[in-house]
């Protein structure tokens, strides 16, 4: 027999539903209060509706559920529990500011969102970013701009610059003295750095020089030569732009593989050079072979990644690789190999000789300190590794073997890349410290044949950096954003650190974390003020024309820390009226029909029905007719036919039944959304139609205007599906996109690509979350500068 559901349930019956629930009662020996509190209603409710008052569907479920012994769910909609942290009420009173602001390093930087809080504190009156670095030149190009507008100089704080390049503390601060000499235009301090160690640095950077020279010319002279032409005439020009292979020209330092004139890539003291290639000296043997084992083991690595498993992209990926390994297997390409490890062997010669020197060293540090000490180092790596996206994301395309470097210790190499961040730490010795990373840093991550839990590695480098000559004293908390006057629920992992050297450090660190509770801000306040953005279908921001940018009416307004944030004026400039980056993807005509119409808030998957009971009696009913005889099904058709009705045949009620499933709601409005265009929707497959939450199950969300909006993520450089505009029937733009991580209107993406602009959005730390954060480090700057001026005046009287 087949159970269709009850269409009368909630709307009848409601004095025999009180009686049977007068009747437990008694049969419990319940009174009103006790039972009212068994059943989940007030006291004062259940009289009421024990006297003959209507009972609404919520409470009558409530009845129900307690006659037949079932529990009612309390919340159908559970949040993530909160730590239990004490947050502030009131503004932090900011301290006089000092004589000079206090520098900053942000490492990771990204497009500087870190920073960026820091520097806007009292107008940049309290900090200045002096150092920023990051592996992309997209988010560093908008960096500079932007520290232009607040008056950095000419010079931007801003580098490419790869940190796993790096070996040690003393090669770190040798980079950063000859960045600040540039920064700040100091010759002094270039001709101090040229002078230490009897002019150890300059002969090094020549030395270096004639290196990277002598390999470009040897690159290029393999490059004229008839076998590498004929080589990379045979290879497939896709393979070179796939990811594993952009990898490994990234791993090795190579410039890309092709027969143009080689120039070097982006390289720790790598400049343009014209020295006589001849001037350049052998490397040890011993170093060379070293070198070409490295070789070999990444080329190994690379080629075990063209056995990929899997169907369609991954197989043809796998096929280039194959291609590729095949011409680094080749003669043509010994040549080349020769040419790397000679210089690679040359280059690690030359700078063990010098940052391994404890002597240089010393003077180096004394330099530094003397000149241009770091007050705050900010930063947090690559998260990707950490995330639970990132992690499953990873998994299977290790299964795959197709995209992922690996490391035995951490799975993911970028999980290590906290390691350069310590080394860092080490090496600036800052009086304070602040780390960022996905909430899931905390949790433990597990790999081959390794188990660790992050933190406790962090902690234990930093204990451990320098060799125990400089400690700190160390906070954590996870941080939701929108807890801070940010329209985002975004919650992420800080980690504080404050040196150690007397004071309450411990309490100190801890502070700096607890941040003023502010009231919350909606999507809808943080979008006001925009007007329709631009469209493209490619990748361009700005077209002739001025695309992507706009005047803003009115803008966020009141009284709120947000509103004044976002329209607030640049250091020593005037509010924006016009803002830039206000471009979005174009829609397909099906996916904007869709769109239209998603509820606030929906996600595709939300409209799934998969515990439905009317789904659930429709497949019993097209079960019981897939399952007739033939003759029955051919009477039922006669029978159908008399009625002037027509039943489906045997192939169109299966293939009907196989639609009657969780999806069929989802089915109806997608089909509803072509109806209207006229073709099929392209998500009206079985493969779309089947996924789950966890499955890209919010890969199509529209957004609710009147909550704070989800986690900007860095997949929006990739597709915007994830965020449909709250009422307009598209996605959402880059300045959209920037308002929710509260990057102020004045801040300019410039020409950045739509996927760049994306990407460092959605990996940027909120300027208003770090601005909270920068007001606390300044009270503990102030603190610890009034405490050793205490200290100096004690020891002067003693």
């Amino acid at each position: 027999m087949i159970k269709l559901p009850n269409r009368t349930a909630g709307k009848a019956g409601t004095s025999d539903l009180m009686g049977r629930v007068a009747t437990q009662m008694g049969a419990r020996g319940l009174t009103l209060r006790a039972a009212a509190e068994s059943i989940g209603v007030g006291a004062a409710t259940l009289e009421k509706h024990m006297a003959g008052e209507h009972v609404r569907s919520d409470s009558a479920l409530k009845y129900r559920n307690w006659l037949e012994g079932r529990d009612t769910p309390r919340n159908v909609f559970v949040l993530t529990p909160r730590d239990a942290v004490v947050e502030e009420d009131a503004r932090v009173a900011l301290p006089t500011a000092p004589a000079r602001p206090n520098l900053v390093v942000d490492i990771f930087s990204g497009c500087g969102g870190l920073s960026l809080g820091f520097d806007l504190l009292g107008d940049g009156r309290h900090f200045r970013t002096i150092l920023a670095v990051d592996n992309q030149a997209a988010p560093i190009a908008v960096l500079n701009r932007n520290a232009a507008v607040m008056g950095h100089g000419s010079v931007g704080p801003g580098r490419q610059m790869d940190l796993t390049q790096f070996t040690n503390e003393s090669e770190f601060l040798a980079f950063f003295m000859e960045h600040v000499a540039s920064v700040e235009n100091d010759p002094t301090i270039s001709r101090r750095l040229d002078q230490l160690a009897d002019g150890a640095f300059p002969r090094f950077r020549k030395a270096i020089d004639r290196a990277d020279a002598a390999y470009i010319h040897d690159l290029n002279v393999a490059r004229l030569t008839p076998s590498w032409r004929l080589a990379c005439e045979g290879l497939d020009k896709a393979a070179l732009g796939q990811t594993s292979v952009i990898g490994f020209h990234e791993q090795m330092r190579l410039p890309r593989t092709g027969v143009r004139p080689a120039s070097l890539p982006a390289v720790l003291w790598g400049a343009p050079s014209t020295t006589p290639a001849a001037l350049a000296d052998a490397p040890p043997r011993a170093l060379v072979r070293a070198m070409e084992q490295e070789w070999d083991v990444a080329v190994a690595g690379l080629s075990a990644r063209k056995e990929a498993s899997g169907r369609g992209q991954l197989t043809a990926s796998a096929r280039r690789v194959g291609a590729f390994v095949s011409l680094l297997e080749s003669a043509a390409m010994q040549p080349m190999r020769a040419a790397w490890a000679a210089w690679r062997a040359r280059r690690i010669e030359l700078r063990a000789a010098l940052f391994e020197d404890p002597a240089f060293a010393a003077e180096l540090r004394s330099l530094y300190e003397t000149t241009s000490p770091v007050s705050v180092l900010v930063g947090g790596p690559p998260c990707q590794g950490f995330s639970r996206i990132g992690r499953g994301k990873i998994r299977s395309l290790r299964e795959a073997m197709v995209h992922v470097q690996g490391d035995a210790e951490a799975g993911d190499a970028r999980n290590l890349l906290f390691r350069q961040y310590v080394m860092v730490l080490g090496a600036l010795r800052p009086d304070v410290f602040l780390f960022e990373n996905v909430q899931h840093f905390q949790s433990t991550v597990k790999t081959d044949g390794a188990e660790f839990q992050a933190t406790e590695v962090l902690a234990e480098a930093i204990a451990n950096m320098s060799d125990g000559a400089v400690s700190y004293g160390v906070s954590s908390r996870v941080l939701d954003a929108s807890r801070h006057g940010v329209p985002q629920t975004r919650q992420r992992y800080f980690m504080s650190g404050v040196r150690v050297d007397g004071a309450q450090t411990e309490d100190q660190a801890e502070e700096i974390l607890r941040l003023r509770r502010m009231a919350e801000v909606t999507l809808g306040e943080a979008l006001a003020g925009l007007p329709q953005p631009d469209f493209v279908g490619g990748d361009t921001v700005r077209r002739e024309g001025g695309e992507g940018v706009a005047t803003v009416r009115g803008g966020p307004h009141g009284e709120d820390d947000f509103a004044d944030w976002i329209r607030r004026a640049p250091p020593g400039g005037e509010v924006a009226e016009e803002v830039d980056g206000h471009i979005a993807r174009s829609a397909r005509a099906d996916d904007a029909a869709f769109f239209a119409l998603m509820g606030p808030g929906k996600r595709w998957m939300d409209y799934r029905a998969d515990d439905a009971p009317t789904v659930q009696a429709l497949r019993g009913v097209m079960d019981v007719l897939c399952a007739l005889p033939k003759t029955a099904l051919a009477d039922l058709r006669a029978a159908a036919a008399r009625a002037g009705q027509a039943l489906p045949n045997a192939e169109d009620l299966d293939d009907l039944r196989g639609r009657v499933d969780g999806s069929l709601s989802l089915r109806l409005l997608l089909e509803q959304a072509s109806e209207k265009l006229g073709a099929p929707h392209h998500l009206l497959t079985d493969t779309y139609l089947a996924k789950r939450d966890g499955h890209h199950g919010d890969w199509v969300a529209r957004m609710d205007s009147g909550r704070p909006s989800k986690t900007m993520v860095s997949h929006m450089g990739k597709d915007t599906y994830g965020y449909v505009h709250p009422s307009a029937p598209r996605t959402i733009s880059v300045r959209e996109a920037a308002r929710v991580q509260t990057f102020p209107d004045w801040f300019s993406f410039g020409d950045a690509a739509l996927t760049d602009a994306f990407k460092m959005v959605g990996n940027a730390v909120p300027p208003l979350l770090s601005h909270g954060i920068a007001a606390k480090v300044a009270v503990v700057l102030a603190e610890r500068r009034a405490a050793r001026c205490t200290e100096d005046k004690r020891r002067a009287q003693v």
